[in-house]
């Protein structure tokens, strides 16, 4: 039988073996500073074990996950996200090893400290790693999922990026909901937690996934020699960093291009240098959850794309030389 396969006949079977949950006992606080509270959730998702079910809304696209940590007695961290609809992606993290299952590709694994996919990487970070760039806010109680929660808000100190806005539950320090602001103040991403358990010891799930054999280890590196052209980015906002740069070939028409992914660990966006069309005459930047800005310039035809203001991304095409 196909691991894929495998992984979602375990994960359904022993996530309807209902398995009783106990109440950690909650750690409590007594202040309300934004700081402290990021950092009181950056414990939590470290700390604690959990399980939980949410929701991640883009658009019109409302897709369902569940999602499972766990922490070893020797501090080895355990993490598993299944997408319950659709293709049945699955990402599963043990330690600094992050594998990655797709029904339709090829399995793979990845280093890394957290699963990238709902949950900002630097939501696990302390605020440190941040705070040069954003500024946190606590800004009110609310009440989420049938709990207290405390409402902070990430604020761009350059209006070169977008803002968050977090409800951390005031027990037990994890997130409950959290939406992804664009520079007019709309929500663009929305995750919410729809049950949440802490538990006292790790799921039997990801005792048993330990035992798998995961995928072949990919080796990510900025360092290319086969990019197309000379022309590259030479500005990005302060605090994002380049993760990986290679020249490949676009899958709807083999378009063949360079192209350079950044991150900050909250947000991400992309660089696309491609070779230029004869119909392509003018700039053009479209609006969404993912804004898009393209422009032409001599031989070449500059994207950025990403979760950036569209004014960010004009000035990230205009500084590529």
């Amino acid at each position: 039988m196909k691991l894929g396969v495998w992984l979602i006949s375990l994960t359904l079977a022993l996530l309807s073996a209902s398995p009783a949950f106990a109440q950690q006992e909650p750690e409590k606080i007594s202040h309300s500073d934004g700081v402290r509270w990021y950092n009181f959730m950056s414990d939590a998702l470290n700390g604690r074990n959990f399980e939980a079910s949410l929701v991640y809304v883009v658009g019109e696209r409302i897709e369902p996950y569940h999602w499972l940590h766990a922490v070893e007695p020797d501090g080895e961290q355990l993490e598993l996200i299944v997408q319950m609809n659709g293709s049945g992606f699955r990402a599963l993290r043990i330690g600094d090893r992050v594998s990655h299952f797709h029904p339709a590709a090829r399995d793979y694994s990845l280093r890394a400290s957290s699963i990238n996919h709902l949950i900002p990487p630097a939501f696990s970070q302390s605020f440190e790693q941040i705070q040069s760039y954003y500024r946190v806010v606590a800004v009110g109680g609310a009440r989420v999922l049938d709990r207290k929660a405390q409402h902070i808000r990430l604020i761009s100190k350059h209006d070169n990026r977008f803002g968050f806005s977090v409800w951390v539950d005031r027990d037990s320090g994890m997130p409950l909901k959290m939406m992804m602001m664009n520079e007019e103040g709309v929500p663009i991403e929305q995750v919410q937690v729809t049950s949440l358990a802490l538990r006292q010891d790790p799921s039997p799930l990801l005792e048993e996934l330990k035992r798998l054999s995961m995928p072949p280890l990919i080796q990510l590196s900025t360092r290319s020699h086969q990019m197309q052209t000379d022309m590259q980015p030479t500005w990005q906002p302060e605090g994002f960093r380049l993760v990986d740069k290679k020249h490949h070939q676009l899958a709807v028409d083999n378009t063949p291009v360079d192209h350079y992914l950044f991150t900050d660990g909250l947000t991400e966006y992309s660089v696309y240098i491609a070779p230029r069309g004869l119909e392509q005459t003018t700039a053009m930047s479209v609006v969404g959850s993912q804004n898009l800005y393209t422009e032409p310039r001599n031989d070449v035809i500059i994207t950025v794309v990403g979760q950036i203001p569209i004014q960010t991304a004009k000035r990230i095409v205009a500084e590529v030389q």
